[in-house]
């Protein structure tokens, strides 16, 4: 095994760690560590991305290991840099490439890695810790079901959340059935699913899917807020709730494995116009959301009609 010195991210270097898309920080009054999403990161996940995401994992778990005493952690925090987008969810240019190339195992890698960092969300990195997203902006497809995968999410006003996926005939596989159908039932997952529709943060929050709904410009002071708990009796009561949750209802990789191989057939399967509708979307995540991405304004976007050749 490699010594730390020889790591890339060695828990002596900590908060200083420094990743291509991330921003690693740690809030000691509320003994909390931050996964920051940079300003200038793409605004959807990259296998780039998703492999910081991973290897943060294995050097917050090393940390936890070999200088629990020092950084004593609390909470782990999802959040982004950018105001405007949390995240806007899948790499829809690689799914592009994949399907147009028959590629089914390039998208299952990234399929894959995806559920690496969901699983460790939904598993509080295996560790005695509380996961929390904190919401600002766009939240579309994969973005959401990052944040649906963490124990408690905190949203801004003004957050817009959803999965859209129906939109080009596929559905979220990274996932949202798993996260949500343990937060609000099959039915409503069900209802949610088949919608396709974008959800304000007051939405969400009167169906039990979203914490805390915070003013608009104040999602960052009152996710502080929220964690402030000196002696930690809030977070050992919030802790005891969690553990029943997950005892009661459990997220186990292998169920998340098994919808993203179906996921992974069913984009591999769609036609060539749901195709050319999502590579009219990719541009869309190279820059900030608007009205073009599907649900930009509260619903599902209309697609163009299919052409013959279809």
């Amino acid at each position: 095994m490699s010594s730390a010195a020889h790591l890339r991210h060695p828990p002596q270097d900590f908060p200083h760690w420094r990743f291509e898309h991330l921003d690693i920080e740690y809030d000691a009054p509320t003994q909390s560590v931050w996964m920051n999403y940079r300003a200038d990161s793409p605004h959807c996940y990259t296998l780039r991305m998703l492999q910081d995401a991973i290897d943060f994992r294995d050097a917050i778990k090393r940390l936890a290991q070999t200088e629990g005493s020092k950084w004593p952690i609390r909470y782990i925090v999802m959040a982004s840099k950018k105001p405007n987008v949390f995240s806007l969810g899948g790499d829809l240019a690689t799914f592009v490439s994949c399907i147009r190339n028959n590629d089914r195992d390039s998208l299952l890698t990234y399929a894959y890695a995806c559920i690496e960092v969901m699983y460790t969300l939904a598993s509080a990195f295996d560790l005695p810790v509380l996961t929390l997203s904190v919401v600002r902006g766009q939240c579309m497809g994969g973005g959401f079901e990052g944040a649906l995968a963490t124990d408690f999410v905190i949203a801004e006003e003004s957050a817009r959340l959803g999965v859209p996926e129906i939109a080009f005939n596929t559905f979220p596989g990274m996932g949202a059935v798993t996260f949500l159908t343990r937060r609000v039932g099959p039915a409503r997952t069900q209802q949610i699913l088949s919608a396709g529709r974008v959800y304000s943060a007051r939405e969400l929050f009167d169906l039990d899917i979203i914490d805390v709904v915070a003013r608009e410009g104040r999602a960052l002071e009152t996710a502080h807020e929220w964690m402030l708990d000196p002696d930690g009796a809030i977070w050992r009561r919030r802790q005891a709730l969690v553990k029943f949750r997950k005892q009661c209802f459990p997220v186990r990789k292998e169920e998340l494995l098994r919808v993203v191989e179906l996921w992974t057939d069913c984009s591999m399967a769609i036609s060539r116009h749901d195709l050319r509708y999502m590579e009219r979307l990719v541009s869309a995540q190279l820059r900030l959301p608007g009205d073009e991405l599907p649900g930009g304004k509260g619903e599902a976007s209309k697609k163009p009609p299919p052409l013959n050749e279809d």
